[in-house]
């Protein structure tokens, strides 16, 4: 059903966040797919979860800042986890991933459990919480709007500082190694930027979808270049459209969540990208065909 919709103060507070999100998310993304470390991002988005609940009931407050601290404590747990596992033990990478996912998940869900039946947390107003898993950009305030424009500043400020070293990082470890950079600094700055942008999305777009917003723009990107530059520019165009077309959708239609609507809209430019982009399923067919016609 279409609702009576009106441009109005409410909209663009939410989309200006979620376009924030978007820009900063899909920029940030490109690193994680082209490290291959895709899975990785959503391994932290679900782990993230346990440090908000925990984040309240030691501080008892919904303020976002303290949730947001919660969330990347427990972010660079999850980062410490996994590489404690994957140097001690034989299992697989995605193993690990999984492992660490779940648990971390299951544990923010029981914290949350303990939040809604003990009595010492019924005085305090923990209603919202939930929110935390699936999202719910429709109702983000003006004081989490400007957390997640400072955080967005800040992480492209960082990227743009060190953009020589993360390119060539990404490309050639090796020779990065030989001239001097410090690879490893440089993955783990990588990392804790994906970490605070996993951390200010999740009241958005929620721990179970935040992921897409690293790893769905960069991957439509891809289809269309080979320059990384223009690939940075276009994930970050495509997670700032899909952010705006998903607030204006579940705006309109009245019953449809603001996070998820993003997602779905990111999904479909995916695909599309994936199917007529230069480098998508099309071309590459077309390419063939010719190719066996010249033969």
């Amino acid at each position: 059903m279409v609702s009576n919709f009106t441009f109005d103060y409410f909209f663009w507070v939410v989309a200006l966040g979620s376009m924030a999100l978007g820009l900063v998310s899909g920029i940030v993304g490109t690193t994680l797919v082209l490290e291959k470390q895709s899975q990785l991002g959503d391994a932290i988005g679900h782990a993230v979860y346990p440090g908000v609940i925990l984040a309240f009931m030691i501080f008892q407050t919904r303020q976002t800042s303290v949730l947001l601290l919660g969330a990347i404590v427990f972010g660079l747990i999850a980062f410490w986890l996994i590489g404690f596992i994957r140097k001690y033990s034989q299992f697989p990478y995605e193993s690990i991933l999984a492992l660490v996912l779940s648990s971390l998940f299951s544990l923010g869900l029981l914290l949350y459990n303990i939040v809604q039946t003990s009595p010492r947390f019924q005085t305090v107003n923990f209603a919202g919480l939930n929110t935390y898993i699936m999202g719910q950009a429709a109702f983000l305030m003006r004081s989490d709007v400007e957390l997640i424009l400072m955080v967005t500043v800040l992480v492209l400020s960082v990227f743009w500082l060190f953009y020589p070293k993360i390119k060539i990082t990404l490309f050639d470890r090796v020779f990065a190694e030989t001239i001097g950079i410090n690879t490893s600094w440089i993955s783990h700055l990588l990392l804790l930027m994906g970490l605070l942008v996993i951390s200010v999305g999740l009241q958005a777009v929620g721990a179970k979808l935040i992921s897409s917003m690293l790893i769905a723009p960069a991957i439509a990107a891809q289809q269309w270049t080979n320059a990384y530059p223009r690939m940075i520019w276009l994930s970050g165009l495509f997670g700032t459209i899909a952010a705006f077309l998903g607030t204006l959708l579940s705006t309109v239609i009245t019953n449809i969540a603001t996070g998820p609507m993003i997602v779905v809209v990111l999904t479909i430019i995916a695909l599309f990208s994936l199917i007529v982009g230069p480098k998508g399923i099309l071309m590459e067919h077309l390419y063939k065909k010719s190719q066996e016609v010249v033969s």
